[in-house]
């Protein structure tokens, strides 16, 4: 059966109001809405940012960094067995084992998503594993202590961050009216969002994933299963060939996870940790949240990183 991603609807974002207007201003284009890449600079102009302490910095896990090499240059995503631990089993199981390698890109739709991970190159493929169940939403309690919620937005009563990845959760106040008592957390499909595909057969997923170009969680939360995001070179991800499938895909040369290339190749990355003060910081500066609560956008909000000890967006 062929796997089939569905777009129902890609928003139209506006510009960031002007609101706490001198801080905003220092994030320029920058921060401009939307999938963009980071700024080619040493300093990104937010003060906050630049002069953070080492405190206010973590490192990446080896162990749950995948590395994809495609034509046009290096994609770093940070995997998050938290959200979907049996879909990141299986992404690094394939992994490991080559399977991703030469397997090209075979759905590509501009404001939307790129498929791949199927052998055959026309969405009907896998792996010879057995299809996996669904990992859509899991219970918020379970995670709340890795989780920053930053406030609420028109889609979701919470909204925030596991490491890098947005997510989203129902009111904790909710609770009580469950049967099970459980309130749900999920990843969101925002920008640079990994996710599995499957077909209409919600325990299907297998092989196939999925990267996001655009804001789609109207159509795919709690729907799909977000297994992690990519952290650095959102730019080469950006030149994957569009089409269904594209003219010239755009293969995976090589994939590996970071824990298997040896120390001396591999860069010094380190995210914003996001329970920290630095962070609040940050996003007063960018003007992220209103005063009562609300977050203008959730996938706008990019996660500062030091490359090397070089701060970026």
């Amino acid at each position: 059966m062929k796997i089939t991603i569905t777009k129902k609807t890609v928003e139209k974002r506006s510009p960031m109001p002007a609101g706490k207007a001198c801080k905003a201003l220092l994030v320029g284009a920058a921060l401009s809405l939307g999938f963009v890449p980071a700024m080619a600079m040493a300093k990104t102009g937010i003060p906050v940012v630049d002069e953070a302490p080492d405190s206010a910095w973590r490192g990446i896990d080896p162990e749950n960094t995948m590395l994809l090499d495609l034509p046009s240059g290096e994609i770093l995503i940070e995997l998050h067995p938290e959200l979907a631990p049996k879909s990141v089993e299986r992404i690094k199981t394939l992994t490991r084992q080559g399977f991703y390698d030469g397997i090209a890109f075979h759905r590509v739709i501009d404001g939307f998503m790129a498929q791949g991970g199927d052998p055959t190159g026309t969405g009907s493929g896998g792996s010879s594993l057995p299809d996996l169940p669904g990992e859509f939403f899991i219970d918020a309690e379970v995670i709340e202590s890795q989780v920053k919620i930053i406030g609420r937005d028109s889609k979701a009563a919470r909204v925030g961050f596991l490491g890098a990845v947005p997510v989203s959760a129902q009111p904790e106040s909710l609770k009580s009216f469950l049967t099970d008592g459980t309130v749900g957390l999920w990843g969101s499909h925002c920008p640079g969002v990994m996710s599995m595909a499957r077909t209409s057969d919600p325990n299907s997923a297998n092989s196939q994933f999925f990267l996001m170009f655009a804001d789609n969680r109207d159509s795919l939360d709690a729907t799909y299963a977000v297994w992690g995001r990519i952290i650095d070179g959102e730019e080469n991800a950006r030149r994957i060939a569009r089409g269904e499938p594209p003219e010239r895909p755009t293969p995976i040369v090589r994939a590996r996870m970071l824990s298997d290339v040896p120390v001396d190749e591999r860069e010094n990355i380190e995210i914003m940790r996001t329970d920290t003060e630095t962070f609040d910081d940050y996003l007063d500066a960018i003007g992220a949240v209103s005063e009562d609560g609300f977050v203008k956008d959730i996938c706008g909000i990019r996660i500062p990183k030091r490359i090397n000890g070089e701060t970026e967006l």
